[in-house]
């Protein structure tokens, strides 16, 4: 039985390929109002010092760069 992704749900794991700053620390898979999606995330440090991990969701197919 093939596992199958429920609709506006997604998962994310370390990027173990990551070799430049630019490419996401995170990324993943997921559904989002029917449509498959990708899902890229950075580490980030705010003003106040606390760490956070801004992400990005696109369509399946299109191209993930941090903006």
């Amino acid at each position: 039985m093939a596992y199958e992704v429920k609709d506006n749900t997604f998962s994310i794991f370390e990027n173990q390929n990551k070799t430049n700053d630019r490419q996401p620390d995170f990324t993943g898979k997921g559904k989002f109002n029917g449509e498959d999606i990708k899902v890229a995330g950075w580490k980030q440090t705010g003003k106040s010092g606390t760490d956070y991990v801004s992400f990005k969701i696109e369509k399946e197919g299109e191209y993930v760069a941090k903006g």
